[in-house]
């Protein structure tokens, strides 16, 4: 990542409405994860990003090391659904389906 601003117009709005995105990101740091397990609470929506170092099966207990936290609102969320969703169905229309190891898509939060 540049250490300096990273500025983008937002995809897919009409010409006339988009305006600029100033992202600074001197500060931020980039963290890899493999896991994400997601909660909720009435007023939030939390995910915990995690490593785990093999995968799980039946026969073993499963430990991950969450080392991210990020606690939404409900609208954040929906928006940040939106957004993954258009990015992937993006991406597999260029490079074809993506594999998710045949698991259920509720197994794979």
């Amino acid at each position: 990542m540049p250490d300096e601003t990273d500025a983008r117009t937002p995809e897919g709005a009409p010409e006339e409405r988009r305006g600029v995105l100033n992202m600074r990101t001197q500060g931020a740091t980039t963290s890899y994860a493999n896991m994400a397990v997601v909660t909720t609470t009435p007023e939030e929506v939390v995910l915990n990003f995690g490593i785990n170092v093999a995968p799980p099966t039946p026969q073993r207990e499963v430990n991950v090391e969450i080392t991210n936290r990020i606690i939404l609102t409900y609208s954040s969320a929906k928006r940040l659904a939106l957004t993954l969703g258009n990015v992937l169905q993006r991406y597999e229309a260029r490079r074809g389906p993506i594999d998710v190891g045949g698991r259920p898509p509720e197994a794979l939060s």
